[in-house]
């Protein structure tokens, strides 16, 4: 990995690398960038606190923020920026100043040498410990035209847009749309049955086998998708285990996904020799093997962050790519799986707050959909993953890993 160093030399210049930090336009959000010594390391997003938050509430959020700030090795400084749609025209002082104040306390409580406290607003900029900065902020025009955005080299630029249109879906063939439809119905009526196995085997061959599929759909083209693959592979993750395992492959790699597969097959035969669901069975093998289980614990730990092992972010792009599109192409009723892969691809990349408007479209086709149910327990605690937080091979990367956390207070 190539490391990329961009110095900035004032308030202003700061700001304008924070948006290629996090790898969007930050809105409503309080933005916490970390150092090791004199180099960024890391830039997490959170929501920021209601308006009118009481003290308590912001006390609260802000020992969270620093609480998660720590869990970064070798982090020794922080400048939080606050991004908001209140102006400076209409508040004393600075917008969202006693919160930014409480995070400040907060972070240098716990040992952080705050470096600034910078202020973002639809009519200007400011600093919190700049006590000479003008009532109405500084000209928004010195960070649209800081030399920062000439000084970042072309192939480690990112193209910028608002966190929400991460989520947006592209335009699709309302005829690709409705024969994807067709041929999903079709296949989950051939499917309910044993006895018709062979004839869906026959019709769309080897392109069942999951893991097989996860990797080719990789290489597929989002915007010339065959309306058959994506029905095959909506069909596919319908299912709980083919769910999980193609998304944990297109994170971590085929290797991955063949383990969990084989897992998958192990759990399934012995549901189908006793009778019993599922959960009991993987309840009764925990229980029993504790964590002799290599592949069940493996799993397991990747599915919630419980290892530094890092994702593959190549991978995890080009699956979301395919994924928004899947989506678009799907039957309303087909999208909550899909829906659940895309929130928890985003999560394992940081985007905590992406994660959050997948998780509420799948929940909106389906309240009762148990992988949107347990998404959202886990991204609105506002948990990160455990590899957010490794350090990198490179150090001395200075535009070091976006992560963000999604709030829902």
């Amino acid at each position: 990995m190539n490391k990329t160093i961009v110095k900035t030399r004032q308030a202003h210049d700061f700001l304008a690398l924070v948006p290629q930090l996090v790898g969007f336009l930050p809105e409503r959000s309080m933005v916490l960038v970390a150092f090791r010594g004199n180099r960024t390391c890391g830039a997490m997003r959170f929501n920021l606190p209601p308006a009118g938050a009481s003290r308590t509430l912001r006390q609260a959020i802000a020992s969270t923020l620093v609480g998660t700030l720590c869990r970064i090795p070798g982090v020794d400084a922080v400048v939080p920026v606050v991004y908001t749609e209140q102006t400076f025209a209409s508040v004393p002082g600075l917008p969202a100043e006693r919160f930014a104040e409480t995070v400040c306390a907060r972070a240098e409580l716990s040992g952080f040498l705050v470096r600034d406290a910078l202020c973002v607003a639809p009519d200007g900029w400011g600093s919190y410990l700049d006590p000479s900065c003008p009532a109405g902020g500084h000209p928004l025009a010195d960070i649209s035209g800081s030399e920062v955005h000439r000084a970042v080299p072309a192939d480690a630029r990112r193209d910028l847009a608002s966190l929400r249109s991460r989520a947006d879906l592209p335009r699709v063939d309302v005829a690709a749309r409705e024969k994807v439809g067709r041929r999903l119905a079709r296949y989950q009526r051939l499917g309910r049955s044993t006895e018709t196995v062979p004839e869906l085997l026959d019709m769309i061959g080897d392109v069942l086998d999951p893991v097989a599929t996860a990797e080719a759909t990789l290489g597929w083209d989002p915007d010339a998708l065959d309306p058959d693959d994506v029905a095959v592979l909506l069909f596919l993750v319908q299912g709980p285990a083919c769910r999980d395992q193609m998304m944990l492959q297109f994170a971590f790699g085929e290797a991955v996904g063949g383990a969990t597969h084989n897992l998958n097959l192990r759990y399934a035969a012995l549901q189908r020799a006793t009778g019993r669901s599922m959960d009991d069975i993987v309840r009764a093998e925990r229980e029993r093997n504790g964590d002799d289980e290599p592949d069940a614990k493996q799993a397991s730990d990747l599915m919630l962050g419980l290892t530094g092992v890092r994702p593959d972010p190549d991978r995890i792009e080009r699956a979301v790519r395919l994924l928004l599109t899947v989506v678009a192409l799907a039957p309303r009723r087909a999208r909550p799986a899909p829906y659940c892969m895309l929130a928890w691809l985003s999560w394992a990349m940081g985007r905590g707050s992406v994660a959050g408007i997948f998780i509420d479209r799948a929940l909106a086709v389906d309240p009762r959909y148990g992988m949107a149910g347990l998404l959202d327990t886990l991204v609105s605690s506002g948990y990160l993953p455990d590899w957010a937080f490794a350090v990198p091979f490179d150090e001395e990367r200075e535009t070091g890993n976006a992560q963000s956390g999604k709030s829902r207070a």
